[in-house]
């Protein structure tokens, strides 16, 4: 009995792989965009503009793509996890966001890692778009805030673009205070 479990358990594991494997047709296609997330499909976001509600349209331009992905990490950054990250299952719903930096002093060189840290993490666990993220958190303008340089590559199809953008971290809500994409203007 206990071989076939097991048999049957490795039989539907590779049934299971099989099926989020990409389609050999597919895996030829370039793509001049990235995919758009289930829930930016479901956001109108041009309700003036009746062409853009085409529910076929699932790749965005480099330019949306980046858009996204800032949007993404801001999100992120704006939530508080629950609880402590656990490095062995990192990335559970729970762990979304970043912990509580009530305590941290912007001046203090320790802290400013510990944030780095803790950001970097969190891209890698929750926006997988952004690759070789690079988190440098410098004092802010105000007092008690931090500005975080946020660096990476974004990939679509063959092209691969660096996208940089800085947030502001502190007393006021998060925003996003320079971006740009090097080919996208």
């Amino acid at each position: 009995m206990q071989g076939r479990a097991g048999a049957g358990v490795a039989t539907l594991r590779a049934i299971g792989r099989q099926r989020i494997g990409t389609p050999a047709m597919t895996q030829s296609k370039a793509m001049n965009g990235g995919r758009t997330l289930l829930f930016e499909r479901l956001i109108d976001f041009e309700p003036e503009n009746p062409s853009a509600d085409d529910p076929s349209m699932i790749v965005m331009s480099m330019t949306d793509l980046t858009a996204s992905i800032q949007r993404e990490i801001r999100r992120l950054l704006d939530s508080r996890a629950a609880g402590g990250r656990r490095s062995d299952i990192g990335g559970t719903v729970m762990e979304y966001g970043l912990p509580d930096f009530g305590d941290i002093h912007p001046r203090s060189f320790t802290d400013r890692r510990r944030v780095e840290t803790a950001v970097r993490h969190a891209i890698l666990d929750f926006e997988p778009r952004l690759l070789r993220p690079r988190i440098v958190v410098t004092p802010g303008e105000g007092n008690g805030t931090l500005t975080l340089e946020i660096t990476g590559e974004v990939a679509a199809g063959t092209v691969v673009e660096p996208l940089i953008f800085s947030v502001n971290l502190g007393a006021a809500p998060l925003a996003p205070t320079a971006c740009f994409a090097a080919g996208t203007g």
